[in-house]
Formats: C-alpha cells, sequence, structure tokens
C-alpha cells in the first residue's frame, strides 16, 4: 500500500484529515501547472462571476465552507 502521507508528484493533491493530520488519498492525474483533479477543482475553486453573484444578490453575506 502507498505512503498517503504525501500527495504523489502528478496526482491531485486533494488532503482531507485534520490539525496536521492529512492524508491525499485523491490518485487522478492532474494537468501541468494545477493542483486538484476536475472533480475537487470544481468544489475548491468558486469562478469570479459566482463569488459577484453571491455578493449582490440579496445583501447576504458570502459565506465559505472548509473544502479541504
Amino acid at each position: 500500500m502507498a505512503d498517503s502521507s504525501l500527495p504523489r508528484p502528478g496526482c491531485c493533491k486533494w488532503a482531507e484529515g485534520d490539525a496536521g493530520n492529512y492524508t491525499f488519498p485523491c490518485s487522478n492525474s492532474v494537468e501541468p501547472g494545477t493542483s486538484y483533479c476536475a472533480e475537487h477543482s470544481a468544489i475548491v475553486y468558486i469562478p469570479p462571476e459566482e463569488r459577484r453573484r453571491s455578493r449582490s444578490g440579496s445583501g447576504m453575506s458570502l459565506t465559505f465552507r472548509r473544502a479541504a
């Protein structure tokens, strides 16, 4: 079994865990210059248009959720 305490080169750097006790369970490959696979990138990346919509909508503050 591979050691998942460090992200593997060329693989997604999606981390799970807390308090410095992280694992990197995703073994999907990534495009050069990116950190996450397409699936995890969709979770952690909020496009600028979406952020603007969230701020200007109903006057509610933008809420953040911990993704990784």
